[in-house]
């Protein structure tokens, strides 16, 4: 996705997201069928991957706002762009640790 401005990718993401929350929806109307472990764990897992996915948004777009708004217009080459990215990728991991 890196050729692709980082909105449209925000937008993408978020596209995919919305599909994935319907799926949920959708297992939740299943749940009133009797209990069964598998059902549950896979819904818990399709929450996992929600949430993991919107924070990849957010980091999408803080992303954006560095650039448009903090940087502004600081000239940036393509390697302090990928630094930034990688920097950010970064602080991702160490914040989902918790």
């Amino acid at each position: 996705m890196p050729d692709r401005p980082i909105a449209e990718q925000a937008k993408t993401r978020l596209r995919r997201i919305e599909g994935q929350v319907r799926g949920i929806q959708g297992m939740m109307d299943r749940m009133d069928e009797p209990c069964d472990e598998e059902p549950c764990d896979s819904l818990l897992t399709q929450i996992l991957a929600v949430r993991a996915a919107v924070e990849q948004v957010g980091l999408l777009i803080m992303e954006l706002h560095l650039q448009r708004c903090v940087l502004g217009d600081i000239p940036m080459d393509d390697e302090r762009r990928n630094d930034l990215h990688h920097a950010l990728k970064l602080w991702s991991r160490l914040t989902s640790m918790r």
